[in-house]
């Protein structure tokens, strides 16, 4: 009994230190969740340093274990100086890039970790932001057509 006691509080301190990859939330209400991918060239939360203390993140959820563009959501922001600037979301409905639901501007990201290690690093935060119906890049972005999303993320990046 004390063996399974010890294992089962080991446990539960080294539970909270991994990350999940997880990315979920809510669409205009609706419960969704994503899948991140890795790859044999990394994974789909995955990050490029463009110069010291310069970085771009992408995180990019799948809605199922598979790549495809129908119902994929991506989380784009710049790093600089350690700190986050705004992010640009958007979410494809469809198997084709348009039409798809964006953001016009950046909108706030909050980031509760952020960290880069060598060729791995980890975001964890949220994002709230109205996805405005694009349906063609020359259209472009129809402010009466949105999905309200709400949505957290607590991912392990890989370094492209």
């Amino acid at each position: 009994m004390k063996t399974i006691t010890t294992s089962l509080t080991l446990a539960l301190l080294v539970a909270p230190l991994a990350v999940a990859n997880e990315l979920t939330g809510t669409l205009d209400g609706k419960q969704h969740s994503w899948h991140i991918l890795e790859h044999e060239q990394g994974s789909t939360a995955n990050f490029s340093e463009l110069m010291p203390s310069m970085y771009s993140v992408s995180i990019q959820g799948h809605r199922q274990n598979k790549f495809e563009t129908k119902g994929t959501f991506v989380i784009d922001f710049m790093v600089m100086q350690g700190k986050a600037s705004h992010a640009s979301v958007s979410y494809f409905p469809e198997s084709a890039l348009t039409p798809h639901y964006g953001t016009k501007e950046e909108v706030p990201i909050q980031l509760d970790v952020l960290e880069f290690n060598g060729d791995t690093g980890r975001a964890s935060g949220s994002v709230k932001a109205s996805l405005l119906y694009m349906e063609s890049l020359q259209a472009g972005h129809n402010p009466d057509n949105n999905l309200q999303a709400d949505i957290r993320f607590d991912v392990t990046l890989q370094k492209e």
